[in-house]
């Protein structure tokens, strides 16, 4: 159990204030969601469908990844899934910035 509460606090404090700074999520646009660390992939599924929005990828560890919505209010549907952070995707190097087909 220590080592879960080690390991998260560092994380969120590493990934959180950042996250801050980056920019508020368009509707129609990719956003990176960020699940609890140590989710798996399945999490991530489960939260995206759970906000009616669809998964375009990974992004580099099993419990972020990029997804897609067309609902106005996806970044709060996802926060109430569970996420912890819903950034817009275009503000993250690597990120997608457009939709795929």
């Amino acid at each position: 159990m220590a080592f879960l509460s080690d390991s998260v606090l560092p994380a969120a404090t590493a990934l959180g204030i950042p996250l801050l700074l980056l920019g508020t999520p368009e509707t129609g646009r990719p956003v990176l969601v960020i699940a609890p660390p140590g989710s798996g992939a399945a999490r991530i599924f489960d939260l995206v469908g759970r906000a009616d929005g669809r998964v375009l990828r990974g992004a580099g560890l099993a419990w972020m990844a990029v997804a897609v919505s067309e609902r106005p209010d996806f970044p709060r549907r996802l926060r109430d899934a569970g996420a912890w952070a819903v950034v817009s995707a275009s503000s993250v190097a690597g990120c997608p910035t457009t939709r795929e087909p």
